[in-house]
């Protein structure tokens, strides 16, 4: 009767530490308590509507997924830091920040690199893959040190009062009508990058500055006007043969051959191998567009 009851404790007691030792799948896209102030998120795919805790840091390592049919939404005063290579994948809904309807920005998204002293492209970034989706937005957020900030591919988000910065590209538009206004779009590689697909985004008010090429255009029926394109080593480089006309923005200058340097367009054949067509800037403004750019400075005091 002993070694039988010996035997149960045995197995009773193995049976414990194989189900607290080990970790099935389904454990990986839980989300930790609600009393961690930092939570990992490795390969994460969301299964259902989730909305991240504000004040909390999450750390992305790898994929982070968003299916079609499920919305993401990331309020303000998160930081959401990213490992080497960690992206966003979006197939759903990502709302970011502050929503549209809301009078103004109170508190900011943060996505950098977890990275200790990071350059850009410490992370990929967040591709927004033919979602064919207008409820996405990205309303008051700082994002920084990415390869490609907002690769948006068939998709049509707003991005609006935000900073994009120290990226090897900040937003790229390939068959999307989106709407970018009110942003600081600064020390880039390239601030925005325009595809050739039959497709209308604005881009209006905004502040795109400091970059190596402010505006990269292969879409030459992209409406960009109002905006602030100056202290870029280019403002604009255009890369298809047709010709693009993209009046009313401030150049840093309103000398005329000033503003001829900072463009390279079918005006430059020896700096552009191809035949391209050239970029009609006037009407231009002749001042600094006082309302363009990011309206919160003051709430990236402090901001590591």
């Amino acid at each position: 009767m002993k070694i039988r009851f010996m035997y149960c404790l045995l197995l009773f007691s193995l049976s414990l530490t194989i189900g607290t030792g080990c970790t099935t799948s389904d454990t990986i896209n839980h989300l930790p308590s609600e009393d961690d102030a930092e939570i990992v998120l490795e390969d994460y795919q969301i299964t259902e509507n989730e909305t991240w805790e504000p004040e909390k840091t999450y750390i992305v390592n790898k994929t982070l997924e968003i299916p079609q049919d499920i919305t993401l939404n990331i309020p303000p005063g998160t930081v959401v830091k990213f490992g080497r290579d960690a992206h966003i994948t979006v197939r759903g809904i990502l709302k970011i920040g502050t929503p549209l309807a809301q009078e103004q920005v109170t508190q900011l998204v943060h996505l950098t690199s977890d990275n200790i002293g990071p350059t850009a492209g410490a992370w990929n970034g967040i591709l927004f893959d033919h979602t064919h989706d207008l409820e996405s937005f990205i309303r008051g957020a700082v994002i920084e040190y990415a390869t490609v900030a907002l690769d948006i591919k068939t998709t049509s988000p707003t991005i609006v009062e935000c900073t994009l910065r120290h990226n090897e590209t900040a937003i790229a538009l390939d068959g999307s009508h989106a709407h970018i206004h009110h942003n600081d779009i600064l020390d880039n590689n390239i601030g925005i990058r325009t595809i050739g697909r039959q497709t209308l985004p604005r881009i209006e008010k905004n502040s795109i500055t400091k970059n190596e090429t402010g505006i990269f255009c292969e879409n030459v029926q992209s409406i960009i006007q109002h905006n602030n394109l100056n202290a870029n080593v280019f403002a604009l480089r255009l890369n298809v043969k047709f010709d693009f006309t993209i009046p009313n923005n401030w150049w840093g200058s309103p000398d005329i051959i000033e503003i001829m340097e900072t463009i390279i367009d079918g005006g430059d054949p020896g700096l552009i191998p191809k035949q391209i067509g050239t970029v009609i800037y006037e009407p231009f403004a002749e001042i600094r567009i006082a309302d363009a750019g990011f309206p919160y400075p003051t709430l990236l005091t402090g901001l590591q």
